[in-house]
């Protein structure tokens, strides 16, 4: 069961990552090579992290601390 969700989750961080590089890029990034699959890949792996850490930002700005 672990490996079906690292696959989902592999796959879903990667297709995340070449949309935004490819964004950023202006259509130029194709994501093909080993290289630009660990960028695409570690792009899509901070977007998808981005929305929990913002989450505990702030839920420690508004403890008052």
């Amino acid at each position: 069961m672990d490996f079906i969700i690292d696959i989902l989750l592999n796959t879903l961080a990667y297709r995340i990552g070449v949309f935004v590089l490819r964004l950023l890029s202006g259509g130029r990034f194709k994501g093909d090579s080993g290289f630009a699959w660990g960028w695409a890949l570690a792009v899509g792996s901070l977007v998808m992290f981005a929305p929990f850490a913002a989450f505990i930002a702030l839920l420690f700005l508004t403890s008052g601390w």
